[in-house]
């Protein structure tokens, strides 16, 4: 069961006016074959988000004002900031998916030390990082609010959680 949650502009993070999509467990299926990370690499291209990476996530705040963001964990467990300084924070465990809208903050709070993400963007845009420092914030704000609702969902393709709460 996805959950979606709203996060309120918290300048000088925009956030967005879209959800964030948390999908617990959503990887377990593909954690249990060899090569997990090449597979979730996989998985995430098959459905439209591309250009990814395995690592994990950075401990300072940031977003992406150009693209949305879907971030799988395939190893440990961590706690995940939202939406910039005095925000809540999140719990992120292996076989969870979190799909970020373009200008939601996020920042690592705390992990074991096995975690391990994959990301990707999609149609395998390339990410701008920001860090809550620019001088042009209206244009920032702008940029990550225009950003185009993806086509296709990270984990259920063509009919899913972006379908539902992400079609405006």
């Amino acid at each position: 069961m996805v959950k979606a949650f709203r996060l309120e502009e918290n300048p000088p993070y925009p956030n967005h006016p879209l959800p964030v999509l948390y999908y617990p467990d959503a990887l377990n299926d593909i954690l249990e074959k060899n090569d997990i990370a090449e597979n979730v690499l996989g998985f995430f291209s098959d459905n439209g988000y591309s250009n990814g990476w395995v690592n994990g996530i950075y401990d300072y705040h940031h977003f992406h004002s150009n693209t949305h963001e879907v971030l799988g964990c395939i190893a440990g467990r961590s706690t995940v900031q939202l939406g910039g300084p005095g925000k809540e924070e999140y719990p992120f465990n292996k076989g969870d998916v979190i799909l970020l809208p373009a200008g939601v903050a996020h920042k690592l709070t705390e992990s074991t030390e096995d975690f391990k993400i994959v990301g990707a963007y999609p149609n395998g845009m390339e990410p701008d990082i920001q860090r809550g420092d620019a001088q042009d914030y209206d244009t920032v704000q702008k940029r990550s609010y225009d950003t185009l609702v993806p086509a296709t969902d990270p984990v259920t393709k063509f009919k899913g959680p972006v379908q539902e709460y992400w079609d405006l």
